[in-house]
């Protein structure tokens, strides 16, 4: 099965080999990275990994809906050629909650008649990190917040590969013929389903959506948000919100030697030119 992430990156260069390392690990055969205004070296470091693995990579530097714009060029050049496309950022980790490999947990919906499988986010604060502790988001960044965690309700787009063309309108969902559902097979419709509890049988992205403190007072504080406009600010309250640390039910444990395995390889290819 040929399973894509599409994603739009703003300097997350110290966290890009490991995000890339899980997704191969999980079977991601092929990425389509955009970086956006980048000025910490990501797009150089994509630009070395993409002679070794299948990553191509777009710079850009679109003022205003950019993570939109990405997603939808993404569609309409790469759509046609994978079966499965999702779109996610780099703080966000698709994890198989059950089954080996992604291929595993989607192969039970090829068969349905629908255009896209809908992810639910667990979102993962501080663990009290004030300083970054440096290392792996796997390992540092532990605990998450309770199920019912209203946050938690968000979701992300697995899209089916086909010629079919989509409308990007927001991040999350998209217009499509045939709609969203999640791993249950009830309709999304919204990026927040308010009306539902999430369900984690199949799928589940961990949202590392805080980092440290320093690392949201330095950085995503001032980013901006694809749904709220590049010049938002996001209030000292919002990290008070979202850093929520109740849990660690272990899920980030079930990869992570693989991963340390492939970053050992990645390094080497990178050092062998």
């Amino acid at each position: 099965m040929n399973i894509a992430i599409t994603s739009i990156q703003r300097n997350r260069a110290p966290w890009l080999m490991e995000w890339l390392a899980f997704h191969m690990v999980v079977g991601v055969s092929r990425f389509f990275m955009y970086t956006h205004k980048c000025d910490d070296g990501s797009t150089e470091l994509l630009a070395r990994l993409s002679r070794h693995y299948p990553i191509v990579v777009h710079p850009f530097d679109a003022p205003a809906q950019a993570q939109l714009i990405a997603y939808q060029h993404a569609w309409n050049n790469y759509g046609a050629q994978v079966d499965w496309m999702a779109f996610i950022d780099g703080d966000e980790f698709l994890f198989p909650t059950a089954k080996a490999s992604l291929a595993e947990a989607l192969a039970p919906f090829t068969a349905e008649p629908i255009s896209a499988i809908a992810a639910f986010w667990m979102c993962y604060g501080s663990s009290g990190h004030v300083e970054d502790p440096g290392g792996l988001l796997l390992e540092q960044f532990t605990r998450h917040a309770n199920l019912d965690f209203s946050v938690n309700r968000h979701v992300k787009s697995i899209v089916r590969g086909s010629a079919d063309p989509i409308t990007v309108t927001g991040s999350h969902i998209f217009t499509t013929l045939h709609g969203t559902v999640d791993s249950s097979l009830r309709p999304i419709d919204k990026a927040y389903m308010d009306e539902l509890d999430p369900c984690y049988e199949a799928l589940r992205i961990n949202h590392y959506v805080t980092q440290c403190h320093d690392f949201f007072r330095l950085s995503k504080q001032t980013m901006g948000a694809a749904d709220a406009g590049p010049d938002w600010i996001r209030p000292d309250a919002w990290f008070e919100a979202h850093d929520r640390n109740e849990c660690d039910d272990g899920v980030r444990y079930r990869f992570l030697l693989a991963v340390k395995l492939k970053l050992r390889e990645m390094h080497a290819r990178l050092a062998g030119g």
